[in-house]
């Protein structure tokens, strides 16, 4: 008799997880890298020498991230297949089945599953809808791709674009039930700091993330995957500027971006908070900000108060 048998949630808490430890590594290699940039005094040839060594010294983890995201893909597959039936995951032949099993209980992780390289074949005999050619040959890429990394001495080198273009090529096929930026807010908000109620600022690591993973996709994948146009002018949400923790940041990435194209438009949209703001269309009073785009009395492209004085004696005369 086969006992503890995993559930589809517990397959895919598991591979949200893993993706999300994944996307973890990841920004963490890039914001160290970002930090150690704006302090160091080497710049040339010898800055673009340092940059590829931190990189190179940096490969064991962006490795170690892509597999997270491998097995985070193979968790959500083997989840989907055991909502029709765990049984189906497997092996087929008696022989590959432990001994006993038969005559005793015998958990569910002992017996031989379903091999990575046949779960796509698995899932779309039996769920529907069916993952399409673009997926499959993603999925037989990531695969080869995670074997280099477990068996070859010359392993696939990474960098941090690739690791978020499958993060997010993941999220967007195999945990598209919540968006991605959403699902990170949640995952930050019931970070092990929860446990004693402390103010992680969640909302900052999260629009900070959003705002890298965005430069490191050319502007077709931004607008596939966050509905971002990086060729329009983009501005700080008002509500994520809200619900951060302002006391220590003070660069603020711009996220937010009109929902139509109309000159004068006045609802901005948050790629992030998902939150529409209606806004007021009037010059800032900074001097030296030439923007137009004001939410209760605060400029959303330079931050200032407009009725802050030291802006106002160098207003220009109306």
């Amino acid at each position: 008799m086969i006992t503890d048998i995993p559930t589809p949630d517990e397959f895919r808490a598991a591979g949200v997880n893993q993706l999300y430890l994944g996307w973890q590594i990841a920004m963490q290699a890039v914001h160290q890298h970002e930090q150690v940039t704006d302090y160091s005094d080497v710049n040339g040839e010898d800055a673009d020498n340092a940059a590829a060594e931190y990189w190179r010294k940096s490969q064991p983890a962006l490795a170690n991230a892509f597999g997270l995201i491998q097995q985070a893909m193979e968790m959500a597959l083997k989840g989907r297949i055991a909502a029709v039936s765990p049984y189906l995951l497997i092996s087929r032949d008696p022989k590959d089945w432990p001994k006993g099993v038969d005559t005793q209980a015998v958990p569910f992780s002992e017996f031989r599953t379903v091999d990575a390289a046949d779960l796509i074949k698995v899932h779309n005999s039996f769920v529907a809808p069916p993952l399409d050619q673009a997926f499959q040959n993603f999925w037989d890429g990531a695969r080869r791709d995670r074997n280099k990394i477990m068996h070859s001495v010359a392993p696939k080198s990474f960098d941090p674009a690739t690791l978020v273009r499958a993060i997010l090529t993941a999220a967007e096929t195999l945990f598209a039930d919540i968006r991605w930026p959403e699902r990170l807010l949640a995952m930050e908000e019931d970070d092990a700091f929860a446990a004693y109620g402390m103010d992680n600022g969640a909302q900052n690591t999260v629009i900070r993330q959003i705002d890298t993973a965005i430069r490191h996709l050319d502007a077709a994948e931004a607008r596939r995957f966050f509905g971002f146009d990086s060729k329009r002018r983009a501005y700080t949400c008002p509500t994520c500027y809200y619900w951060a923790n302002r006391d220590w940041q003070d660069d603020w990435p711009a996220l937010a971006q009109f929902s139509d194209r109309h000159p004068g438009s006045t609802h901005l949209h948050c790629i992030v908070c998902d939150e529409t703001s209606e806004v007021e269309r009037i010059a800032c009073t900074n001097a030296d900000c030439p923007a137009d785009v004001i939410y209760q009395g605060r400029c959303l492209t330079c931050m200032s108060l407009q009725d802050d004085p030291r802006l106002l004696s160098h207003a220009p005369p109306a």
